[in-house]
């Protein structure tokens, strides 16, 4: 599993992804194994990005989401938004933070 993958805890838990170096373009993904049941999957996942980060391509699988993100400012820290879809209907979201490094 990528370092940059998450994984996601307690929904009060703060998510938090390894920075990133503004002139990068990286995937980034988050684990949701825990937060479903056994035989539940993802059926469909967006992402929603502050100004300054771009989402050059999403996907996910059953129990994992990915978006390739681009930009950013040096030193600034962003909140990604991830929203999917379950198997079983429900729509579940989770906040992750992305801080930009400098080189």
């Amino acid at each position: 599993m990528s370092a940059r993958v998450v994984t996601l805890l307690a929904r009060r838990a703060r998510h938090v992804w390894p920075p990133k170096d503004a002139a990068a373009t990286l995937d980034f993904g988050l684990d949701w194994s825990a937060r479903l049941v056994e035989a539940e999957v993802i059926e469909g996942s967006t992402f929603e990005l502050p100004r300054g980060l771009v989402a050059v391509r999403a996907s996910h699988a059953a129990k994992v989401t990915a978006v390739w993100i681009s930009g950013g400012s040096a030193g600034e820290s962003y909140e990604v938004f991830n929203r999917v879809k379950t198997s079983r209907g429900l729509e579940i979201e989770q906040v992750v933070k992305l801080k930009i490094k400098s080189k």
